[in-house]
């Protein structure tokens, strides 16, 4: 019986799940179809715009912490000329 569960389950897959509930395609009309595949198209637009986020967030604490080292490189430079100098 569990196996034929299961055949059912995958002849009428979820289509979405909206608020901890699972639609399958056989709950929604055509209309709801349409809208949960658009839905599912922005989902995967989203998810590509926050790795590139993530990506470009990475990028920019780097490019950070380089300038502020070369702060400090600067500054120890400037300290040994100074010291050298007396």
């Amino acid at each position: 019986m569990e196996k034929k569960d299961n055949n059912n389950m995958n002849e009428d897959p979820v289509i979405i799940t909206l608020d901890d509930k699972q639609f399958r395609a056989s709950e929604l009309n055509d209309d709801q179809k349409v809208l949960a595949a658009e839905l599912h198209g922005i989902a995967d637009e989203m998810r590509q715009l926050e790795a590139r986020f993530n990506k470009l967030n990475r990028d920019k604490n780097y490019r950070i912490l380089d300038f502020q080292n070369s702060l400090t490189a600067t500054e120890e430079v400037e300290v040994v000329e100074a010291n050298e100098e007396k």
